[in-house]
């Protein structure tokens, strides 16, 4: 593996960690584990820094089984042994119900939602006062862009967010780095992960902004720097106010904001 590839990653976890304030001393942190390249990046990079850094915390994993693949949560939990991390399966049928035929417009925002409350309840009832997720920039990106043409606000996940009156502390630590660099780094490494068998993984709201996103980043390679950079250097002065008595006319409501 390139010697610079490695520096860079520990670097902008590092950097996320530090500039959000997302680890404290004595945390115990649940890791949302999917399997997948982000998640298995994630509990790597938790794991191997304890190693050189002077706070402790404590890991505790958790996947939720979706039910697409009846064989997914036994590779996971080779995965999750060979981690030598604490963890919990979970088996559910959320995938499955989400995309059902009485939920065929959106099952993506049905399955997170279960799943984002499972992880919730399972964290707090471990006693864990953070989750870690492992959202990366480009997760960020498409969502804002999900929240801005379907949701008709400008909203993304934040790096850090409080639940509870700040009880449990969502985090993610990933983001700032890019997926294409993160799959890099775990194929370079051999870290073992598994494909995401949902079936709306290669289409969909979310697979149209990717494409779209990818087509500008192609044109110039400034855009997506900027585009993340612009998430948190909003000009108020320079964006219209609400219009009095309600929303624009050809906006249709109803959706709520995407946070997954």
């Amino acid at each position: 593996m390139g010697a610079y590839l490695e520096r860079e990653i520990k670097h902008l976890f590092g950097k996320a960690v530090h500039g959000y304030g997302l680890i404290e001393d004595g945390d115990r942190i649940a890791v949302a584990f999917s399997g997948g390249k982000d998640s298995v990046l994630l509990l790597y990079m938790l794991k191997e820094r304890l190693s050189y850094i002077p706070i402790r915390y404590e890991l505790f994993a958790v996947y939720v089984d979706l039910g697409f693949d009846p064989e997914m949560p036994n590779v996971v939990e080779t995965m999750l042994k060979a981690a030598s991390v604490p963890y919990e399966i979970i088996r559910t049928d959320f995938g499955v119900k989400a995309h059902s035929k009485e939920n065929r417009e959106n099952p993506c925002f049905l399955c997170s939602r279960l799943r984002r409350m499972t992880i919730f309840k399972t964290a707090w009832t471990r006693g864990c006062n953070k989750i870690a997720f492992g959202h990366n920039q480009d997760d960020l990106i498409e969502t804002f862009f999900l929240n801005m043409c379907y949701s008709g606000q400008l909203a993304t996940m934040l790096p850090r967010q409080e639940f509870f009156g700040g009880k449990v502390v969502v985090i993610r630590p990933l983001s700032l780095m890019r997926a294409a660099k993160i799959k890099r780094f775990v194929e370079e490494k051999r870290l073992p992960y598994v494909d995401n068998p949902c079936p709306s993984a290669l289409s969909g709201r979310r697979a149209m902004v990717k494409e779209l996103l990818e087509h500008l980043y192609r044109s110039n390679s400034k855009i997506r720097g900027n585009i993340f950079c612009a998430m948190s250097n909003v000009n108020l002065e320079y964006l219209p106010p609400p219009l009095n008595g309600g929303m624009m006319d050809d906006r249709k409501s109803g959706q709520n904001n995407i946070s997954d």
